[in-house]
C-alpha cells in the first residue's frame, strides 16, 4: 500500500532547519515549477522554550514535522564545523578533477580519526592556465553529531549544506542583480563574512564573536542578567546617546577591527582583482543588527557600509536567511550547490527518490487506468443515453404516425361527404369545356348541331320508332353504351342495356353527300379524340338514340348522334376507407391534363 506522505514529487516540499547554539529556525518552502512559496516559518528560543536536553528537543522537533506532514529535512551546519575555500588546480580533464580535489582535501583537513565529507563547485578564474574551485568541507562525525543531536537520524535527510554556502544562495535570490558583495553575518556565537565575486562564492571566514559576545559585555557593564540585558540591547541605543554604553562601543570597535583585518587578508591574496572593497556591496545579515542604532554607528564612526538585508515579496522574514538558503539549494536552485550529505544517507536519500519515482509511476499508471475506465464508462453510458433517446425519437414518431392515421381517416371521411359535390362540379367544369370545344369545331364547315344532352337525361327517354334513321353507309362506329336496366316509365330488355357514363350526348346534321358527311364526321370524331377531355367519342348506334330534336331543323337521312364519355377523375369513384402511411398525400389531383393555351383561348370559357 503506498504511504501518502511519500506521494509528493522528489523534493518539491522541504523544511530546513538552521539550528543555532541559542536559537533554532525552521522554514518549510514549497517549489512549484521553479517558483517558491514559503508555508511556514518558526523560530524557537531554546531557553525560553524550555528545551535545553535532547530528548525536549527531539520530540519538539518531531511534533513539528508531524504538522508539517512529514517533508524531507536540509539541515545549515555551522561555518565553524566547516572549512571553505578557493584552491587552484592546473588544467586537467574532468575525469582528473575529483582526485585533485580529493587530495587538496586531506591536506586541508590533515590528520583525522573521522572521514571527511566535501564537495566542491567550478568558479571562473582569472589565469587561463588554471581553473579554480570553492571547496567545502568537514567531519562526518560533527555531521552525524549534529544530526542525532536533533533527533533526525530516522528521518528523511536530503541535504546538508554550510551556512556560508545557504548565505550566498539566499542572497543571490533576495538581489540577483548584484554580483560582487560581502555578506556579514552575526551569530549567536560567531561572526561569518562571506565574499561573493561575479555572483560565485570566494571566500569564507568565521571567528567567534557574536551577538551572545555583545549581550554579556551590556549585562557586565550595567551589572544585570543576561535577560535584562538582551532586553535592553533589543530597545535602546547602547552606542551613542545618553544611554551609550562606552563598553559595548569598544567591543563592537574591536569587532570592526578583526571584521577588517580578515576581508583585507582575503583581498591582500587575491590575484589580478582590485584590493579595495568600492565595488562591493556590504550586506548585514543576522538579528543581531536589529539593535538600535548599530548599522548607523558602523556607517559613521567606523566607515563600514553595511545595509541591511534586502527584503521584498517573497523572501522570508528577517533572520531566516540561512534557512531559506539551505530550502533552495535542497530544491535545486542554487547555481552554486555545495553539499556536504554524508556518502551513506545520500544513498538512502537517493533509494527513497527511487522509490518514490516508483510510487509516482505506478500512481500515474492507476490515474490513467482510471480515467481510461471512466472514459469507457462514459462512452457506453452515452451509448445507452443515445440510444433511449433514439427510443424516444421512435415512440414519438410511432404516435404521430397513429395520430395522423386517425386525422387521415377522419379527413377521408369528410372528402367522401364532399365528394359528390366535386363530381358535379367536375361535370359542370367538363360540359362547359366541351360546349367551347363544339363551338370551335363548328367554324368554316357546313353542319349544324341539333341536340346537346348529357347521357343520363337523354338515355332516360322512351324510344320511339324515327323515319329518319341513318343507315349503315353514313358513319362506321363502334358500339356506343348502354342504358341500364329498368329505368323510368319503361324497361329496357338486357340486349339493348346502355350503363350511363359520365358525358354527352351530341346530334348533328350534315346536308352534305354520303362520302361528304363520312369525311366531315370523322374530323369532327378525329379533332375530339385528341383532347384529354375525352376517353371515348364515337357514333350511337340507332338502337340508342332518342327522338329528342325539333324535326324542322333535321335532315333525314343526314342527321347522326355522337357519344362524348367524359375522361373519369378521382371525384368520380368512391376513396375506400384504410390507413394512409405519414408520406401519403392528402391532395388527389385531377389526372386529365391540362388544356393548351391556344385551347384555352379559341374557347369561350376560360380553361384552369
Amino acid at each position: 500500500m503506498l504511504r501518502s506522505d511519500r506521494l509528493q514529487p522528489p523534493v518539491r516540499r522541504v523544511l530546513a532547519v538552521d539550528a543555532g547554539s541559542r536559537r533554532l529556525k525552521l522554514i518549510l518552502v514549497k517549489s512549484s515549477f521553479g517558483r517558491t512559496q514559503i508555508l511556514r516559518e518558526e523560530s524557537l528560543d531554546l531557553h525560553e522554550e524550555g528545551l535545553v536536553t535532547t530528548e525536549e528537543l527531539e520530540s519538539h522537533l518531531q511534533s513539528i514535522l508531524e504538522d508539517c506532514g512529514r517533508p524531507p529535512i536540509a539541515l545549515t551546519l555551522s561555518q565553524h564545523l566547516s572549512t571553505s575555500q578557493i584552491i587552484e588546480l592546473p588544467l586537467a580533464p574532468e575525469s582528473e578533477v575529483r582526485k585533485l580535489i580529493e587530495e587538496e582535501t586531506v591536506k586541508l583537513s590533515g590528520v583525522s580519526d573521522s572521514a571527511i565529507v566535501h564537495d566542491f563547485v567550478r568558479v571562473e578564474s582569472s589565469s587561463p592556465d588554471r581553473q579554480q574551485f570553492w571547496v567545502t568541507l568537514c567531519k562526518e562525525r560533527d555531521i552525524e553529531e549534529r544530526v542525532k543531536q536533533l533527533g533526525f537520524e530516522r528521518d528523511d535527510l536530503c541535504e546538508v549544506t554550510t551556512t556560508a554556502n545557504a548565505l550566498v544562495a539566499a542572497y543571490r535570490a533576495a538581489a540577483p542583480q548584484s554580483t560582487d558583495a560581502v555578506l556579514v553575518h552575526v551569530g549567536a556565537q560567531n561572526t561569518l563574512i562571506v565574499a561573493l565575486s561575479h555572483a560565485q562564492a570566494v571566500f569564507a571566514a568565521s571567528f567567534p564573536v557574536g551577538g551572545d559576545t555583545f549581550t554579556r559585555a551590556i549585562a557586565k557593564a550595567r551589572h544585570c542578567s543576561i535577560e535584562d540585558a538582551e532586553a535592553f540591547k533589543r530597545d535602546a541605543n547602547t552606542l551613542t546617546g545618553r544611554e551609550a554604553i562606552p563598553e559595548f562601543a569598544e567591543l563592537v570597535d574591536g569587532w570592526v577591527a578583526e571584521l577588517r583585518r580578515q576581508i583585507n587578508d582575503w583581498l591582500t591574496h587575491r590575484h589580478g582583482a582590485a584590493t579595495d572593497l568600492s565595488s562591493f556591496d556590504m550586506v548585514a545579515s543576522g538579528t543581531s543588527f536589529d539593535q538600535p542604532g548599530l548599522l548607523e554607528y558602523l556607517n559613521g564612526h567606523e566607515g563600514l557600509p553595511l545595509r541591511a538585508w534586502p527584503v521584498r515579496a517573497g523572501l522570508p522574514a528577517l533572520g531566516f536567511e540561512t534557512a531559506y538558503g539551505t530550502a533552495l539549494q535542497a530544491l535545486g536552485l542554487t547555481a552554486q550547490p555545495v553539499s556536504l550529505l554524508p556518502a551513506a544517507r545520500k544513498v538512502a536519500w537517493q533509494q527513497r527518490l527511487t522509490t518514490q519515482k516508483i510510487d509516482f509511476g505506478n500512481v500515474a499508471l492507476l490515474v490513467l487506468c482510471f480515467l481510461l475506465l471512466a472514459f469507457g464508462a462514459w462512452q457506453k453510458l452515452s451509448l445507452v443515453h443515445r440510444q433511449e433517446a433514439l427510443l424516444a425519437k421512435v415512440q414519438a414518431g410511432s404516435d404521430t404516425l397513429r395520430a395522423n392515421q386517425a386525422m387521415t381517416a377522419d379527413l377521408l371521411v369528410e372528402y367522401e361527404g364532399l365528394r359528390p359535390l366535386l363530381e358535379c362540379q367536375q361535370n359542370t367544369r367538363d360540359t362547359l369545356e366541351t360546349l367551347a370545344l363544339l363551338q370551335q369545331s363548328r367554324s368554316n364547315r357546313t353542319f349544324w348541331y341539333v341536340l346537346l344532352a348529357d347521357q343520363h337525361s337523354y338515355f332516360h327517354q322512351p324510344i320511339s320508332t324515327s323515319t329518319n334513321q341513318t343507315g349503315p353507309t353514313n358513319v362506321s362506329a363502334a358500339a356506343g353504351p348502354w342504358l341500364p336496366f329498368g329505368s323510368g316509365p319503361f324497361s329496357l330488355t338486357p340486349t339493348n342495356v346502355f350503363p350511363t357514363k359520365p358525358g354527352l350526348i351530341v346530334e348533328v346534321c350534315v346536308p352534305e353527300s354520303v362520302e361528304g358527311a363520312r369525311r366531315v364526321l370523322s374530323q369532327i370524331v378525329n379533332d375530339l379524340k385528341q383532347r384529354s377531355l375525352f376517353t371515348k367519342v364515337d357514333l350511337l348506334s340507332d338502337d340508342l338514340r332518342r327522338d329528342l330534336a325539333d324535326p324542322k331543323v333535321i335532315l333525314p337521312e343526314r342527321h347522326f348522334a355522337l357519344s362524348l364519355n367524359f375522361a373519369a377523375t378521382e371525384f368520380h369513384q368512391a376513396v375506400p376507407a384504410r390507413k394512409t402511411r405519414p408520406g401519403d398525400s392528402l391532395v388527389r389531383p385531377n389526372r386529365r391534363p391540362t388544356a393548351t393555351a391556344e385551347e384555352s383561348e379559341s374557347g369561350k370559357i376560360p380553361l384552369p
